[in-house]
């Protein structure tokens, strides 16, 4: 749940639209209409980041660029550079990111900005965070969350103690990740966030599981559930069923854990999460090897192989080995099966 950097979510344009607004830039460069130009370069920008053209999207937000600074336009400068740096951001392209969001702040110096500059700082928050530079995310989270807390931007605060809670998690700083999911999970409930709490009761369970506290894990995971049937959110309520697989594997409880994974599946094929499903056959499969039920995770395991097949997944190896290794089992029962039977 960082801030957003890319637009995402959105359909990408057709064709048809994309050679309009070329030919519509094109009429403006011979116009010499500076502002049409620069308007219809960020509308390109986009039209080309939504199709995945990375380059283009670049080069025509330069373009942009160059015409807001000609036009000594500071506000559509900041929305051109922070355009710019959320696709960078998109491609992982973290230091190019980083440059163009800095540039952005340096350009917000008015009061009624600070929601602006709480927004880039925690924009270049995530850039380090995705980077995986813990202590600078720490600090761009920090000097967003001064400035929100300042407007008492309850939404923006809760959205900065889940990223804090995640910086924590991953430096296995344990408590502080508890505290700021504890924050963050206190402000959705006061702002009546019903996702923003099943996320957060996510999060919690999740850091619950990772240092072996299986029942508090359980307890966290089963009010997340709750509240994801109640948004209808069926891909955070299949994640939380496979968690919850996993816990009650830990405890030793096969058949909940089974029943967990059975329900997180249902759930993936209702929505057609073809990648995610695998994982979860996988899981099931795992369980009926160790229940020594061979032949159901043969079945379990073809699937999941056809599967990977079909969408290219990057576990066809690991997953025809474990094939491999439950057949051998299951030959070598039914060989100890049949030289019992012959000496009987």
């Amino acid at each position: 749940m960082l801030d957003p950097s890319p637009a995402r979510g959105a359909p990408p344009p057709d064709q048809s639209h994309v050679q309009s607004l070329e030919t519509e830039l094109e009429a403006h460069r011979l116009s010499g209409d500076t502002v049409a130009l620069a308007e219809t370069c960020m509308k390109l920008g986009q039209a080309y980041a939504a199709l995945g053209r990375f380059r283009r999207a670049l080069t025509t937000y330069e373009e942009a660029l160059k015409s807001f600074e000609e036009l000594d336009d500071r506000t559509s400068r900041v929305t051109c550079l922070k355009a710019m740096a959320g696709l960078c951001y998109g491609e992982g392209a973290w230091n190019r990111a980083l440059d163009l969001y800095h540039q952005a702040l340096h350009q917000l110096r008015d009061p009624e900005e600070r929601p602006e500059i709480a927004q880039t700082h925690s924009q270049i928050g995530s850039v380090y965070h995705g980077q995986g530079n813990w202590e600078k995310a720490l600090e761009s989270y920090r000097a967003s969350l001064a400035i929100r807390e300042a407007l008492g931007d309850a939404p923006g605060m809760a959205l900065l103690f889940n990223n804090l809670g995640a910086v924590y998690a991953r430096q296995e700083h344990w408590e502080g990740a508890r505290q700021a999911w504890a924050k963050c999970l206190a402000l959705h409930e006061g702002g009546g966030d019903l996702a923003g709490q099943a996320i957060t009761l996510g999060n919690l369970g999740s850091l619950a599981q990772r240092q072996g506290q299986w029942p508090q894990a359980l307890s966290w995971y089963e009010r997340s559930l709750r509240l994801y049937r109640e948004t209808g959110d069926a891909l955070g309520e299949a994640t939380i069923h496979n968690n919850v697989g996993f816990v009650q594997k830990q405890l030793g409880d096969l058949g909940k854990a089974l029943a967990a994974y059975q329900e997180a599946l249902k759930l993936l094929h209702q929505i057609g999460d073809s990648l995610r499903a695998t994982v979860t056959m996988y899981n099931m499969a795992m369980i009926h090897e160790d229940q020594g039920n061979f032949r159901e995770a043969l079945r379990l395991l073809e699937q999941v192989i056809e599967l990977d097949r079909r969408i290219g997944h990057p576990d066809l190896r690991r997953d025809m080995e474990t094939f491999r290794r439950v057949r051998q089992k299951l030959d070598a029962g039914r060989d100890a099966k049949r030289m019992q039977e012959e000496r009987a």
